[in-house]
């Protein structure tokens, strides 16, 4: 078992190899004029991340009503950070949306994996 200081340094070791800002954010429902639900993003965090490929190849798939391609990944952020599935992840230009996050104990960073149409 490490010590809250070992895990402590470890963690900053790890904070500052990430070469990238990603902005985290979580979908908010609000009522509309007409009593419908509508979605709308809030931003919760932005923290240093790290993108890479997750292996294998894009996939097809259908999204608004046309062909195109998916590819898995996946982002490392600092540990505990709060970011859940559906949530989604802005890195740059990129949108990644969160499909899995690999939460465990004593961990050094939080790593999700995330699908991005291409």
């Amino acid at each position: 078992m490490l010590s809250a200081t070992e895990l402590g340094a470890m963690r900053a070791a790890v904070e500052a190899s990430l070469p990238d800002m990603c902005e985290v954010q979580r979908v908010t429902l609000a009522a509309g004029s007409y009593g419908e639900q509508t979605e709308s993003w809030k931003s919760i965090a932005t923290v240093a991340c790290r993108v890479a490929p997750a292996g294998g190849l894009p996939q097809e798939r259908v999204m608004a009503e046309r062909l195109g391609n998916v590819s898995t990944w996946t982002v490392t952020l600092p540990a505990l950070t709060d970011v859940r599935v559906g949530d989604r992840l802005l890195v740059g230009t990129r949108t990644f949306a969160v499909a899995g996050v690999l939460a465990r104990s004593e961990e050094i960073a939080r790593r999700v994996v995330c699908s991005e149409a291409v």
